[in-house]
């Protein structure tokens, strides 16, 4: 099949449709062009573009930690009294630093009042749900795969998949924090939308051999409940 191009014209204005700023994949290879802007560029959509040039990362700190970069360093315990949080930017460039063991939290409120929880971790990263790609790497990479993570999310099907994520990546480096009450929380504080929402993914957990997994399945079996971890800040109000 041989196809003629007859009116250029119209060839052009149907390409400047679907690719509005037609050079940048050819600017893009000196780096000038971030991600999302291209994505925009050349296909009208931000979000087509998987990821931005970088990501901030909130931290709180309990104790003293440090974060350090080449010859940058930043006192998180400081930043976290003075300013209520630390945040880092994580790049393509030289990877941070943190020696010691991280909490990864998944709800805002449980990240700023991450005290409450005692579970002896010393820095806490918000994640804002499930972590990002980005984030995960940067676990993974040489300066950080020596800390451990200690997963703190909701006690439901989606907050338990997120946990096996992890740990499928991570292996024994992560753990998930379970407080001793938890038969309890879930008895006086549980909610049945958070499994009847997540069906498909409680079925598929019904499977999992991991022990941690396999007993908050039970409990969510029978009970019939999902727990918001925003249950733990209410341990020592009563």
């Amino acid at each position: 099949m041989v196809l003629e191009m007859t009116d250029r014209d119209a060839l052009d204005q149907f390409t400047a449709k679907l690719f509005p700023h037609g050079d940048i994949p050819l600017a893009c290879k000196d780096g000038d062009i971030m991600p999302r802007a291209k994505a925009v560029g050349t296909l009208r959509d931000a979000k087509r573009a998987r990821t931005a040039s970088a990501e901030p990362i909130l931290l709180r700190a309990l104790a003293p930690a440090q974060a350090t970069r080449g010859e940058s360093q930043v006192d998180l315990l400081d930043l976290t009294r003075s300013a209520g949080v630390a945040c880092l930017l994580l790049d393509d460039e030289e990877n941070w630093r943190i020696e010691t063991g991280i909490a990864i939290v998944e709800n805002l409120e449980v990240f700023l009042h991450f005290e409450k929880l005692d579970t002896g971790r010393v820095v806490a990263l918000y994640a804002g749900g499930r972590l990002s790609g980005r984030v995960q790497r940067w676990l993974a990479s040489d300066e950080m795969n020596g800390a451990s993570i200690l997963h703190c999310g909701d006690y439901d099907p989606v907050g338990l998949d997120e946990f096996l994520r992890l740990y499928n990546r991570f292996g024994n480096r992560v753990d998930l924090h379970v407080p001793e009450s938890i038969d309890e929380l879930f008895a006086r504080y549980g909610k049945r939308a958070l499994l009847r929402d997540s069906e498909p993914i409680l079925a598929r957990l019904r499977r999992e051999a991991h022990p941690i997994v396999s007993r908050l399945v039970q409990i969510m079996d029978t009970t019939g409940y999902g727990l918001e971890q925003e249950a733990l800040l209410l341990e020592n109000q009563r």
